[in-house]
């Protein structure tokens, strides 16, 4: 709605209620009046009745009144009075309205005078109508107390109803300011992202279609940053959402003191923001990509956490990647992911290939989505070996994905994605069952001593939906719970650590192992190591790969066998791939290992 069409709006509301009022003020009084009349009206009708008892003594009497409603009130009057003889309603022009006389009344009675009450008594002649002598007499009521009585009345209603409309009119004036605030705050609301106070998406496309038409009048230039953050997710999940929600307040206030007040920041919504700079070229926009990335990196503290999630940003320029609102966003977008696969915490200016990456990623985020339904998924197995004598004591459980579309896509290409969408959970779900379903079939062919492992993402390790989906795979296979691995990352441990134990706590209980996946390349630590009911670690192949004649690498897998030990945890080797690995490893006291030496992933069969 725009600011005329408010102003109209409210000014109708105003009259509205304005007319409103009058009229139930109106009412009101009338109503008043009319009660009032009313009442007087009975109050004189009894003096009237008063009246005629007045003149009940007379044989005859005549009461002039000045219309016909006053004598039909005086003729009501008298006929209730069981001492009236005879009586005459006369009008003031002498026309006879009512008459009546009662049997046995004399029309010799003398006239009675004497004070009565009244305002005053006029005597006249007696008259001869029809036959019938009558004594007059004229009774008088002066009407001015009764009309000063109205007119009082009246001034009151009056009063009462001009300090009625100037109370609604100062109830009226505040009830129109809390509209106008309730409308400014509605407006606000629609406009500004409720927990960082920053504009959101709404007015980030009303802001950049202004900016981007005064550059395009002027001949310049402008750059669109697309930003998220990295590891927020990890965040979120595992310290809870109002634990992300303050982050993003912290990371909205150190932007704030970063961007210029001229800049156009905004929150899109979850972790993504956008800046944008008018009057940027390439050189301009990555300095400002520096300074936004230097700031996000920086510690911050809640709840007693040290969170450091930094930032990874997409760049795009007008005109050359996009003229209008929604192509330099998809840029900036496609930028972004680029970013995010070079690493993080950095930078991409957009790129035609890079529009070609983000339309590869589209068709392979709808094939994911129809991949379980078209049962494209299926589970590949390589074995884990006793490093001594060679003799197979597991196998690890490794998803794969034929696309008709895409052909056969590599797990490094669609975990990733199956993590940002969500499908990873009903992926894991998948592995979990068929992993499990398989070695209760090798269970029963007699190979006892196998045990299957099964990986599992961060994403998927945080809440209580892991632990029943494990517990239920179990039952559901008849799998004795021994048979079955888990393996984390230590990413997974990031976080919340006494959420994580607890959970490992849960998993442990149901007797499954434990295995922490990639050790040595992530954030373990020792301290976490000795709480985490954690029963293999296995070194990265990043460690393994050099052996035995790399010396750092010899003495990082020396000392995380030797820790081990001493930890009371099984060790198992990744990417073993020759006899001098194998046989270094073992010498080490590294007991199992994996790889290519002993078999590449492959069916079950």
């Amino acid at each position: 709605m725009s600011a005329l069409d408010k102003t109209d709006h409210r000014r109708g509301w105003d009259r509205l209620n304005w007319l409103s009022t009058a009229l139930a003020l109106g009412i009101a009084t009338l109503l008043l009046i009319s009660s009032e009349i009313a009442t007087l009206r009975k109050d004189f009708q009894h003096r009237l009745a008063t009246q005629a008892s007045l003149v009940s003594a007379n044989s005859a009497a005549a009461v002039v009144f000045k219309d016909a409603r006053s004598a039909q009130d005086n003729l009501d009057a008298f006929q209730h009075s069981p001492e009236i003889r005879s009586a005459r309603i006369l009008l003031p022009d002498g026309t006879l309205f009512a008459s009546y006389r009662k049997p046995g009344a004399s029309e010799d009675a003398p006239l009675w005078a004497g004070p009565l009450g009244l305002d005053r008594i006029e005597y006249q002649k007696s008259l001869d109508l029809e036959n019938v002598k009558i004594a007059e007499i004229r009774l008088i009521a002066d009407l001015e107390p009764l009309r000063a009585r109205i007119l009082a009345f009246i001034a009151v209603v009056l009063g009462a109803a001009l300090l009625a409309l100037l109370i609604a009119q100062a109830l009226m004036a505040r009830l129109r300011r809390a509209m106008r605030h309730a409308e400014d705050d509605m407006v606000h609301m629609a406009h500004y992202d409720a927990l960082t106070g920053l504009p959101n998406r709404a007015l980030f496309e009303t802001h950049t279609t202004q900016a981007l038409a005064r550059t395009a009048r002027s001949g310049g230039r402008a750059a669109l940053l697309f930003f998220d953050l990295d590891n927020f997710k990890v965040v979120n999940d595992s310290l809870g959402h109002p634990v992300g929600d303050q982050l993003l307040q912290a990371v909205a206030a150190q932007l704030g003191q970063v961007v210029r007040q001229t800049d156009n920041l905004s929150r899109l919504g979850g972790d993504e923001f956008t800046l944008l700079v008018e009057g940027a070229g390439q050189q301009q926009a990555s300095a400002v990509a520096e300074h936004v990335i230097e700031a996000l990196h920086q510690s911050i503290a809640i709840d007693g956490h040290e969170l450091s999630v930094g930032a990874s940003i997409g760049i795009a320029l007008y005109p050359d990647d996009g003229d209008s609102v929604d192509k330099l966003l998809r840029s900036a977008d496609s930028a972004l992911y680029a970013a995010k696969a070079a690493g993080k915490h950095t930078w991409r200016f957009f790129s035609a290939e890079m529009d070609e990456q983000a339309q590869h990623r589209l068709a392979l985020e709808a094939g994911l989505r129809r991949a379980l339904d078209r049962n494209e998924l299926r589970m590949a197995y390589q074995p884990i070996v006793d490093l001594g004598t060679g003799r197979h004591i597991g196998f690890e459980a490794l998803m794969r994905w034929t696309s008709p579309e895409l052909g056969e896509v590599s797990p490094a290409v669609f975990i990733p994605v199956a993590e940002e969408t969500g499908l990873i959970h009903a992926f894991g779900a998948f592995a979990l069952r068929e992993a499990c379903s398989q070695t209760r079939r090798w269970l029963d062919e007699g190979r006892v001593d196998v045990v299957v492992s099964v990986n599992v993402s961060a994403r998927q390790f945080y809440g209580r939906g892991l632990v029943d989906s494990v517990r239920r795979t179990l039952m559901e296979t008849n799998l004795p719970p021994s048979h079955l691995n888990l393996e984390i990352t230590e990413t997974a441990l990031m976080g919340a650590e006494q959420e994580v134990v607890d959970i490992l706590g849960e998993l442990h209980g149901l007797g499954v192992s434990l295995s922490l996946d990639d050790f040595g390349v992530g954030y373990a630590s020792l301290s976490q190591l000795k709480r985490l009911p954690i029963h293999k670690l296995k070194i990265d192949r990043g460690f393994v790969m050099d052996l035995p004649h790399d010396s750092d690498d010899a003495a990082i897998v020396t000392a995380i066998i030797g820790m081990a030990d001493a930890l009371g945890l099984t060790v198992v080797a990744e990417g073993v791939e020759t006899t001098d690995q194998q046989a270094f490893l073992a010498a080490l006291g590294c007991r199992s290992g994996q790889g290519y030496l002993f078999g590449r992933p492959g069916p079950a069969e």
